[in-house]
Formats: structure tokens, sequence, C-alpha cells
């Protein structure tokens, strides 16, 4: 499956989403509300861009919150015309205003969950099956592992792992470590044993492409 032309995609992608309208209404929307534990205009560019490449059908974020990161997947499934993709957003706070911030003609494909994922990965709540898994809950060094692990099963071949915030601690280069296999002679890349296409990070995005091994 090929994966190198996924960098020029995605930087065609994220120029085209910095200098639309919507990027405007939501950045005037995030202001609004304020700001402050709200993705910034790079990170919710990439995050549209990396969604519009891999065109998946089914989405599970965590830490939905108010739907900022929300709003630019469910953007990006529209203008893929992917019109039976899902989102499913997981929100634990009571508080907040979950997915305040999506605009009306994007709701349509938006699922919102209240509640701990754990528990809902627990009871089996969830797809078994995804092709995209965005991590934007608590940062802490250990959950954020357990998310990524969590998920990762779960994932289709070529499906992706994203994170916000992976500059927080070490859990995403962690993950990304256990994912390489080498071989021992040489030490370098053993293509047939290593769990990942291709990885990286953009802003404070990062993310994994998996690779089913047979």
């Amino acid at each position: 499956m090929p994966f190198y032309g996924v960098w020029e995609a995605v930087a065609r992608f994220t120029a085209e989403i910095r200098a639309s309208d919507f990027m405007a209404e939501m950045t005037r929307r995030r202001d609004a509300h304020g700001s402050q534990g709200l993705m910034g205009s790079l990170d919710c560019a990439t995050l549209y861009a990396l969604t519009r490449w891999r065109r998946p059908a089914v989405v599970v974020e965590s830490g939905g919150f108010i739907g900022m990161s929300s709003a630019f997947i469910l953007k990006a499934l529209v203008d893929e015309g992917l019109t039976k993709a899902k989102l499913y957003s997981i929100e634990w706070s009571e508080e907040c205003e979950q997915g305040v911030l999506i605009p009306d003609e994007l709701r349509l494909q938006f699922v919102p969950l209240r509640g701990k994922i754990e528990d809902f990965v627990e009871r089996d709540r969830l797809p078994s099956s995804i092709d995209m898994f965005l991590h934007d809950s608590s940062h802490s060094y250990r959950h954020m592992l357990w998310e990524f692990r969590a998920f990762w099963p779960r994932l289709r071949d070529g499906g992706l792992l994203m994170s916000h915030d992976v500059h927080m601690n070490a859990a995403f280069p962690e993950f990304v470590a256990k994912t390489y296999a080498h071989d021992k002679k040489t030490g370098r890349l053993d293509v047939q044993r290593t769990s990942h296409y291709e990885w990286g990070r953009w802003g404070y995005i990062g993310f994994a492409i998996k690779k089913q091994i047979n």
C-alpha cells in the first residue's frame, strides 16, 4: 500500500482549509467561547487534511469537548463526499456543552457519546473496526498509552491513529517505537514485521498509519 505521497496531499489540504471561510468561521466561534483547551488553527488544519487524505468511514475521538476538532473532521468527511461516514465523539464531562461549536449542517454524521472512554471500551459500546482514532482527552502519560494500546488493534489496515498534544510526554514516541521491528543483523527497519506504514508529527498532532501483520 503506497503512502509516500501522504505529505504532499496533507500539505495541499492544509493550505486549502487554512485559507477557507470555514477556518475563519470556526476561529470566530472558538474565540467567542474562549480558546483555552481547544486546538489551534494549524492543528485543526492538520487534522482536517489527514482525515481527507485517509477518507475514513468510521472515526472515534476521545475528548471531543465542545467540538473544535469534531467540526474539522466532519468538514473533511463532507468535502470528500463521505455521506455515510460517522464520527463517534466521546466526552466525559457533564458540564461542557458537547459539540456546541459544530455547525448545524455538519451534525448529521456526528454521534456524541457522554462518559468515560474506559467504560465504552470495557462494555464494548464502540465499533470494533475503525478507520481513524483521535486521542484528545487526558494527556497524562499513562492514559495516553492506554488509549493508544486500546485502539490500535481496532484500526483496519491503513488506519490512522492520531494524538493531539504529543509534546506533553513521551507516550506517543514510545508507542510508535513499539510498532517497529528491526533486522537483527543490520539494525535497520524490518518491513515485514513492523506494524506501521508511516508515522509523523505536524504541529502538536502526531499520527501513525497502521499496517496489519499477517
